[in-house]
């Protein structure tokens, strides 16, 4: 009587997209610190196509906030620009059927050190009215300088440059924090979405 040769179940084929994924992430991490950088050395803090998104939606916070009053319509562009990347990573934080993706939401922080930083060179030029603003006229021109009217109106304009320096050292802090958490988080879930197959292979090992 013959005995039956038992059966092998065949290795699964390698899965490389966990490696790629791990990696993509690693690399987007890398690319935030050259521009992140390059924003904080120039002169309005500008990131290409990235600046001209904030800009549409600081204009439309103006917009957003224009029924809550003068103040709060003044207040809601710079407002809205720093909340809406927070919302998004917020979003990203939310575990959805008990995923999250951290690395996302630490591009979003990433961003959000970008607005900051936008804002504290806006809160910066209040008293001295150099920056060309929207409508194409300096605050020494009469244009409408969000913070020249909020520092004056909670009088503080005098102590405006140190309250601008302030936001510009949240920035910073916010942009070291985002980059190192990115690289981080792109790592660990790496490793986690790798494991599985690892442990699969193994049981089935531990069976033959």
């Amino acid at each position: 009587m013959s005995s039956m040769a038992p059966s092998v179940t065949p290795d699964p084929p390698p899965d490389d997209l966990p490696v790629i994924g791990r990696w993509a992430r690693v690399l987007l991490s890398l690319a935030l610190i050259p521009l992140g950088r390059g924003a904080f050395r120039s002169e309005y803090g500008e990131v290409p196509l990235l600046s001209d998104l904030d800009l549409a939606v600081h204009e439309f916070g103006h917009i957003l906030f224009s029924p809550f009053g003068e103040t709060m319509t003044v207040l809601g562009g710079s407002l809205t620009q720093v909340a809406l990347p927070l919302v998004f990573a917020g979003y990203f934080l939310w575990a959805r059927e008990g995923r999250r993706d951290v690395h996302a939401a630490t591009v979003c922080l990433w961003w959000t050190s970008i607005n900051v930083l936008g804002v504290a060179i806006y809160a910066s030029d209040a008293r001295h009215g150099q920056m060309m603003l929207v409508n194409g006229q300096t605050g020494q021109e009469g244009g409408p300088h969000d913070w020249t009217t909020l520092f004056s109106k909670w009088g503080v304009l005098d102590r405006g440059d140190v309250i601008a320096t302030k936001m510009r050292g949240v920035a910073a802090l916010l942009c070291v924090v985002s980059i190192a958490g990115g690289l981080l988080a792109a790592w660990r879930r790496g490793r986690a979405r790798g494991q599985p197959a690892l442990t699969n292979r193994s049981a089935t090992e531990s069976m033959q």
